[in-house]
């Protein structure tokens, strides 16, 4: 999460402040409330799904009109998602396994994107060598979620919850830091007299 501050190009604090407090409110549901956060993750993927079933649904309907044999594609993809969605309203706990391998997944490309962008970056090398060490530790998380893929995936929930909570507390010191050397680099007062020749 800290990585996403080097998108900030105005050098505010406010959007690694912003972050932080994000990722430390998610962190303490995913890790304090799993049972309710996998639940709501979910019927949160099962509504986007649905959504993106449907729209692929009437942009199939839109091709047929069109282009012939094109609408093939969205309208196979369409009713996929749509399938999938339903099932995941019907029976949540199947699709648990399946959204543990997404997250796994989404951790290790993130977390390697992550690090590898944090080493090339033009930023201290204490900084860059905090956001490569996240974004390893993003990766490792991603992993040890599809190695012990059979285990609870309540334990999952607690792990990003308290990785999104360590997360949310750095972008916090973060945020503390640039508004420090913020107010530190504003000048003073300047007093000057203004004489005409």
């Amino acid at each position: 999460m800290a990585s996403y501050c080097m998108l900030c190009t105005t050098g505010s604090w406010k959007f690694p402040l912003t972050l932080g407090i994000i990722g430390i409110l998610i962190g303490a549901i995913f890790l304090l409330f799993p049972n309710l956060s996998l639940t709501l993750v979910i019927y949160f993927f099962a509504a986007i799904a649905l959504i993106v079933g449907i729209l692929l649904l009437i942009a199939a309907i839109f091709l047929a009109r069109d282009s012939g044999s094109f609408f093939a594609v969205p309208l196979v993809l369409g009713v996929i998602a749509v399938v999938l969605a339903v099932y995941s309203f019907i029976n949540p706990e199947s699709i648990a396994a399946f959204l543990a391998i997404m997250i796994g997944v989404g951790c290790i490309i993130a977390g390697l994107i992550g690090a590898f962008n944090a080493l090339f970056q033009p930023a201290p090398v204490i900084r860059r060598a905090l956001l490569a060490t996240g974004g390893f530790l993003l990766a490792g998380l991603g992993i040890i979620i599809l190695l012990f893929l059979q285990h609870s995936v309540i334990l999952i929930f607690q792990l990003l919850g308290a990785f999104l909570i360590i997360a949310g507390v750095v972008a916090l010191i973060g945020a503390v830091v640039m508004a420090v050397r913020c107010r530190s680099n504003e000048p003073g007062v300047i007093d000057a007299d203004f004489r005409e020749i």
